[in-house]
């Protein structure tokens, strides 16, 4: 502690140089805690759970070119078909696809009477095995039967039907009270609560509504429609190819395809995110690098640009150890007065993201944390020319002076 003094003299003497390292530390810790906070923000954002068994899902799409069959039949055959292969835990079809971007959103309310609120929400039409299909965890009520699920012409919609709803979705519309039983609207059709979710997320991961979600037991009579298929999970892929097979022999006229396992969709879905971690990543890695290339040059130019202070030190008594000490004090104070400037730029920066980007202030952990690893890397990187500086001789560095 008592080198800081004359260490701080000697910095100021030769200002220049610690100067544009403070200056280069500093905005390698606003650039890096910023990073890190956006880095994590978005893995946090990835891993949020979807309520679906995701690793052993997979969809296929198949769309009939002839107006000939009744399409519930079709559709029926089409599971019984996917049902009946041993890899297959359960099949449905459904409107939309979990992450996918694109799907069907509605008001629901409490009642019909006017200004009673409503609450946007995602809308899955599925069969009867849907939930066991999704994986989704049933909490209260029960999941659909066969006398629930309906299919309909646009021109003769059904004037009742039940659904599901997510936890998320329940308490908002029926907070601290059981859902089940209640009736709530969607449009002037009436659904009858039978059951509550934990989770189930929305086409839109990015939206408010990402976990509120109703699962309606009523299909539109279309020429398209999209399986979901819950497999073993070691079988999925191969499941997954075999099934397109199947369905394709079932009516060779029918078109098949868009297999795509839930990893995949979730895997597009974010690939936004993915980009933006693999680019920050590097940027970290990129800046530590450089950082550190910047301190052994800097600090092996001072070691021999001081080697008769050296020498005059080790001659005055001072011993290895002392030396190391004296030169790692140095890159400390440096980093120390660097955390204090970055600081406060990181915070700059943060706060103009809050402002234009609606982004989120930045955690005082992550400056921390990136100062006491710039730090570690700062003294690793000191350590050689410095510990090459402490076995000078001082006869031999005050000679080569």
């Amino acid at each position: 502690m008592l080198d800081i003094i004359p260490i701080i003299k000697s910095l100021w003497r030769n200002k220049t140089g610690p100067l544009l390292i403070i200056l280069q530390l500093s905005l390698t810790v606003a650039v890096i805690s910023n990073a890190l906070f956006i880095v994590h923000d978005r893995i946090e954002k990835i891993e949020r759970p979807t309520g679906i068994a995701e690793e052993e899902i997979f969809i296929i799409w198949a769309r009939r070119t002839s107006p000939e069959g009744d399409i519930q039949e079709i559709i029926d055959k089409d599971i019984e078909v996917i049902r009946a292969t041993p890899s297959v835990i359960n099949a449905t079809s459904i409107s939309s696809i979990p992450l996918s971007g694109s799907g069907t959103s509605s008001a629901l309310r409490k009642s019909l009477e006017l200004g009673n609120t409503d609450f946007n929400s995602a809308i899955y039409a599925i069969t009867q095995h849907g939930i066991e299909a999704l994986g989704i965890t049933l909490i209260e009520g029960r999941s659909f039967n066969d006398n629930d699920v309906q299919f309909f012409t646009r021109e003769n919609p059904p004037d009742h039907s039940v659904t599901i709803i997510t936890r998320d979705l329940a308490e908002k519309i029926f907070p601290e009270e059981s859902a089940i039983g209640k009736t709530i609207f969607m449009g002037s059709l009436p659904l009858t609560v039978v059951g509550v979710v934990e989770r189930m997320m929305a086409p839109w991961p990015e939206s408010e509504l990402a976990y509120d979600a109703a699962m309606i037991p009523v299909n539109v009579k279309e020429d398209s429609t999209h399986y979901v298929v819950r497999a073993l999970k070691g079988d999925r892929d191969a499941t997954m190819h075999a099934l397109v097979e199947k369905l394709r022999a079932i009516d060779s006229t029918r078109l098949i395809g868009e297999e795509r396992s839930m990893v995949q969709i979730k895997r597009n879905s974010y690939s936004g995110d993915y980009a933006m971690i693999k680019i920050l990543s590097f940027v970290i890695f990129l800046l530590t690098f450089v950082n550190a290339l910047g301190i052994v040059g800097l600090t092996t130019f001072w070691v021999n640009q001081r080697r008769k202070q050296i020498g005059i030190r080790r001659a005055l008594g001072s011993t290895k150890a002392g030396v190391i000490r004296y030169f790692m004090m140095e890159n400390i104070l440096l980093v120390i007065f660097a955390a204090a400037v970055g600081t406060i730029i990181a915070y700059v920066n943060s706060s103009y993201m809050v402002r234009t980007q609606s982004a989120s202030p930045l955690p005082i952990e992550y400056v921390l944390i990136t100062v006491v690893f710039l730090l570690l890397v700062t003294l690793l990187a000191a350590y050689s020319p410095v510990r090459r500086a402490a076995q000078i001789s001082p006869v031999e560095a005050v000679s080569n002076v």
